[in-house]
């Protein structure tokens, strides 16, 4: 009980010597996700919420789902008591229609907001406070990893041109932005009427830098079942 006490008060104080986030983690998707899989015998967002509510950067979470989701989202953070997630919201579609749901179900005074996908479990403070960081310099950041796959353009089925790969990076998650330059994206989208879910891309949009900061190897996005039994190796190994 004591050790709880003082984890619970070095949490705390954290919280109080950093810049306090809105988490949006929008679970909604065009096509079937593993979302609940079990990853070593825990749902695979239940994991990404547990990480994000050990952060102490992390003041809420907003959760967005199907609406047939609710329910089941809930239950879920209950039961594994992840205490920072203050809503499960619903939405009637995938990308930034979820995303905008989320955003403006925080907190108004919050400066930053991190766009968190929900299968990316192996997040940890540190990339979160590093990606904070550079968004309080320059409005965007998100981590990231250099692409060792030989990667192609295809038009028509046929190769037409090869990227040089030293400039190509996998973007890792989360996104961290400054709340007013996320809103006039979300919402310069809408007024397009985009399909794009991609929310770099619509900060690219905006003609936003999004800084780079370091990703991890291990910082997976589990998208697919098959990659369930490189995740739990993953656990395995720290």
């Amino acid at each position: 009980m004591f050790r709880q006490r003082k984890n619970r008060a070095l949490d705390l104080l954290n919280a109080l010597q950093t810049t306090g986030v809105s988490v949006v983690v929008p679970a909604v998707f065009e096509e079937a996700r593993p979302t609940y899989e079990l990853i070593c015998g825990i749902p695979l967002v239940a994991r990404t919420l547990m990480a994000l509510d050990q952060m102490p950067q992390v003041q809420e979470i907003i959760v967005v789902v199907p609406e047939a989701e609710i329910f089941q989202m809930a239950n879920l953070c209950k039961l594994f008591e992840i205490e920072r997630v203050r809503k499960v919201v619903a939405a009637k579609a995938p990308g930034h229609a979820a995303v905008t749901v989320g955003v403006y179900e925080c907190e108004p005074d919050a400066a930053y907001i991190a766009v968190c996908d929900p299968l990316s479990p192996f997040m940890t403070e540190s990339i979160l406070r590093h990606a904070l960081t550079m968004a309080e310099t320059c409005g965007a950041a998100a981590p990231g990893i250099e692409a060792r796959d030989t990667i192609k353009i295809v038009r028509d089925g046929v190769i037409c041109e090869t990227p040089e790969r030293g400039s190509l990076r996998i973007l890792q998650s989360p996104l961290l932005v400054e709340t007013n330059l996320l809103k006039a994206a979300l919402q310069k989208a809408h007024e397009s009427s985009a399909d794009s879910g991609d929310v770099p891309q619509m900060l690219e949009d905006m003609g936003v830098l999004l800084r780079l900061t370091e990703g991890k190897e291990e910082n997976m996005r589990v998208g697919h079942v098959a990659e369930i039994p490189a995740a739990e190796a993953v656990l395995r190994w720290r």
